[in-house]
């Protein structure tokens, strides 16, 4: 499968708070743009091998257009894929320093796994699900 032309999330698979954010952009993307993808997936590690990242299971990553984007600037990326209102976060990071984004990013990244735990399975997706979740 060519990944060249995708817009893939690549998240943390083990962490509750990563997937229950996952589960929410998959909805509020209504016109099926994202993939998603953990970083411990075969397809996961070798993207981001590929790109000379390393696997931060306390980074979210975005894959668009060739180039990766980490933390704050993905988030915002990612905003510009979603449906209304979630979309007009996106025109934050215009006036947003990336070292105050990154910061905030980093608080909540650190605190996710006692927001909601860890997981220890997956939930089952539907047919329509498992074509946007590359493993």
């Amino acid at each position: 499968m060519s990944l060249q032309y995708k817009k893939i999330i690549l998240f943390d698979g083990d962490c509750s708070f990563c997937n229950s954010t996952v589960d929410y952009l998959f909805k509020k993307n209504s016109k099926r743009s994202l993939y998603f993808t953990s970083q411990q997936s075969r397809i996961g590690k070798e993207l981001l091998e590929k790109k000379n990242l390393p696997s931060n299971l306390d980074t979210i990553y975005f894959y668009s257009d060739g180039k990766v984007y980490e933390k704050a600037a993905a988030f915002f990326h990612i905003a510009k894929e979603l449906d209304s209102p979630w979309r007009y976060f996106s025109f934050l990071r215009q006036i947003t320093p990336r070292s105050l984004g990154n910061w905030c990013y980093d608080r909540i990244a650190k605190r996710r796994h006692l927001l909601l735990g860890k997981k220890d399975s997956c939930r089952l997706m539907t047919k329509e699900e498992q074509q946007y979740f590359l493993l």
